[in-house]
């Protein structure tokens, strides 16, 4: 029996098989105006120059391969740039002890998080 695929079943079965990326941002410091997302610049340590905090942003992916980190932290990006952030100091990441990482929730079985202070650095002069 050949079952025909329905729109709403395509939907969701590319929802299964992309995973979808989300994001979160709390401002704890001053909202600044968006930034293009290709502004944005990831930082393992804080910068050397000056730089105020603007928040904490997190982005999620269904999935735990490459890609799904792609996603998430692509996710993670737009959120520092929708509240002005030109650079996020990554905070956790899978594969660093102390949080982040994966875990079981949802639908999907498995996700990747990655979580970040959100910060504007200023020009040097």
């Amino acid at each position: 029996m050949i079952m025909k695929m329905t729109p709403l079943m395509f939907a969701f079965a590319l929802v299964l098989l992309t995973g979808c990326a989300t994001g979160t941002a709390l401002v704890t410091g001053e909202k600044r105006i968006s930034v293009p997302f290709d502004h944005v610049k990831l930082y393992q340590t804080p910068p050397s120059g000056k730089y105020d905090v603007v928040g904490i942003v997190n982005g999620a992916s269904g999935g735990h391969d490459q890609g799904s980190l792609d996603r998430a932290t692509h996710a993670m990006k737009r959120k520092a740039a929708s509240v002005g952030a030109n650079g996020v100091i990554i905070q956790s990441a899978p594969g660093q002890s102390g949080g982040g990482g994966f875990f079981a929730g949802g639908f999907l079985s498995e996700r990747t998080q990655i979580s970040g202070q959100a910060i504007f650095v200023h020009p040097e002069k």
